[in-house]
């Protein structure tokens, strides 16, 4: 059938489905889109782009800051937050490597994502992304249709040793369509705090706790334990940008953007030289909106803290929900649902959820934390799931 009869968003289901399977390596990658995938992503775990990293999430966690402290600890070096691979790879689709639909808009939407080693200074990484790996429709009320497109992600460190994984997935609606059922409409006028309410969100802020090197064993552990919340907001310009710069898209020139813009509109969505962001960008936020993986990048800030030093996190999951925008504040907060023993591993699993200044949960989804145990001794690493290993 011809594409030119089909809708924006069947002629993505018609093109995206004849590249399901599609394999990229990160080298490839950046061959084919030097300027954005060398810019906005790293191959190396360096001290200096962790600290930029943690500026940008607000994290003061000692271990992954301070290398006279973590030379103390188990790692005897300075480690990385699980969430730094995103500066190597995060869930986007590789650029060039699927066609782009004039009149659809996408975004990111949630991911499954697993560890099996600490991310340490040093570290050098390459990846191997499949994309898409599967495509699925879904009837919607934020677009009458949808499409979820996923990928699927391996980071390797020197030698192919595969260290952690993801797959990931993001929404795709046509632009009209997301104009036409306006279902944030209501949401464009930004939340107004009193000095009071300021107050109250920089002292619950205040009250964050890092478990650091008092381990938190996993028999002192009871289902029911609520963590300490993570409180982010309102959010602003800069807490936007400062994570931006963290690692997820480092501002390029004007002259780059432009050369970007011109290329594939759909690439750069900030504004620059007179440019205004893709409409569908603007039709789906009443209000600026931050990228989906900021507020996720919270829920692990709720976990490092609690799970101490000699924590390990395994699984993670989200959902996003709700976009979060200009003058939102977020409770991240979170609660344990289970323990168990798998074999060897400690495990507790922990619900978690993004809420907002309304009380709108805006992500949802669970995580599982390795913790050491009295009676059983320290964290036992999973295991590396089965995958084609990459030849570095």
């Amino acid at each position: 059938m011809s594409t030119n009869k089909l809708s924006p968003l069947d002629q993505l289901i018609e093109e995206w489905g004849k590249l399901i399977g599609n394999i990229i390596t990160s080298e490839e990658q950046r061959e084919l889109a030097p300027i954005t995938t060398n810019n906005n992503l790293n191959r190396t775990v360096s001290a200096d782009q962790i600290r930029i990293f943690l500026d940008g999430e607000g994290d003061l966690n000692p271990l992954y800051r301070n290398p006279e402290y973590a030379k103390k600890t188990k790692y005897k070096c300075l480690i990385a937050p699980p969430n730094y691979l995103y500066t190597i790879s995060y869930a986007q689709h590789p650029e060039g490597r699927v066609p782009m639909i004039t009149g659809i808009a996408g975004f990111y939407s949630g991911c499954e994502r697993e560890w099996f080693r600490p991310v340490c200074v040093g570290d050098n990484y390459t990846y191997r992304v499949i994309h898409p790996s599967e495509i699925k429709v879904k009837s919607s009320k934020f677009a009458e249709r949808i499409v979820l497109g996923y990928e699927q992600l391996d980071y390797y460190r020197q030698g192919g040793e595969i260290v952690a994984g993801y797959s990931s997935y993001e929404t795709w609606a046509e632009i009209e369509k997301i104009k036409e059922m306006n279902k944030y409409g209501n949401l464009s006028e930004k939340p107004v705090y009193t000095n009071k309410d300021i107050e109250e969100i920089y002292s619950a802020q205040d009250k964050e706790e890092i478990r650091g090197a008092n381990p938190r064993y996993w028999e002192d552990v009871n289902v029911g334990d609520e963590l300490t919340p993570v409180v982010r907001g309102p959010m602003s310009e800069n807490e936007r940008d400062a994570w931006m710069a963290g690692g997820h898209f480092h501002k390029l020139s004007d002259r780059l953007n432009r050369l970007l813009w011109e290329k594939e509109p759909m690439t750069i969505i900030s504004t620059f030289a007179g440019r205004e962001p893709p409409a569908g960008f603007k039709a789906a936020h009443p209000r600026p909106a931050v990228a989906g993986q900021h507020p996720e990048a919270w829920r692990y800030v709720l976990l490092t803290n609690w799970m101490g030093d000699d924590g390990f996190l395994w699984k993670f999951n989200s959902q996003i929900r709700m976009f979060t925008m200009m003058g939102d504040t977020t409770w991240v907060k979170g609660k344990v649902i289970n323990k168990y023993c798998d074999g060897r591993k400690n495990c507790v699993d922990i619900d978690i959820q993004n809420i907002n200044q309304n009380g709108v949960v805006t992500i949802k989804g669970t995580a599982t934390v390795i913790l050491p145990s009295r009676e059983k001794g320290p964290v036992v690493y999973p295991e590396p799931y089965n995958r084609v290993p990459q030849q570095c």
